[in-house]
């Protein structure tokens, strides 16, 4: 074995364990998303029957509704990059040769990433000043908005994350991948 290949297969073994950890964060906050969907549901149907059957609408229900509405879509969309569940326009990439379709691929799997993390530092920025402000949603029940900010960083650096080990294992070919001891993606 030489010292290149030597050294990249530890490379590999070190970020396997890593992907390992991220990739049990993407399936945690899909859960917690499917909690909010559920709780986005059953209080929906509450605000119905409360408003409706019984005439007396509650003031949390909606608040509350559309921050578990905002958690679903934010703490969901990791996994939709990591499964290649997101927006994929495939007609130009599918049109070329293969060797050029796989670099376009690259350069597009590495855009998104560049993109995820770069709005994920804005989000950031402005997470840091609803958090030290004390920034509630405007509404008749007061959130703190940094609940939510949190959750669209989290999911824009995972995205960025899961686009940027989809462009690694795209150099990766099934030969050279036999006896790692684990998946990078």
């Amino acid at each position: 074995m030489t010292g290149a290949s030597t050294g990249s297969l530890s490379v590999w073994r070190l970020l396997c364990p890593l992907a390992r950890v991220h990739d049990f964060l993407t399936r945690l906050t899909f859960w917690v998303a499917m909690a909010a969907v559920a709780y986005l549901t059953g209080v929906l149907a509450w605000e119905v029957m409360a408003r409706y059957a019984l005439r007396q609408p509650s003031g949390w229900a909606p608040d509350t509704a559309a921050l578990a509405f905002g958690l679903a879509t934010f703490l969901a969309a990791p996994t939709l990059s990591k499964e290649g569940g997101h927006a994929d326009m495939r007609l130009v990439v599918d049109a070329l040769p293969a060797p050029a379709a796989a670099w376009l691929r690259r350069f597009t799997l590495l855009l998104a990433c560049a993109v995820c993390w770069l709005a994920a530092w804005f989000g950031y920025n402005e997470l840091l000043r609803v958090y030290q402000r004390g920034v509630m949603v405007i509404a008749v029940t007061p959130i703190p908005k940094w609940w939510l900010m949190s959750a669209i960083v989290y999911s824009l650096i995972s995205m960025g994350l899961h686009f940027l080990r989809h462009f690694l294992v795209s150099f990766r070919d099934a030969a050279a991948n036999a006896g790692r001891g684990g998946e990078f993606s």
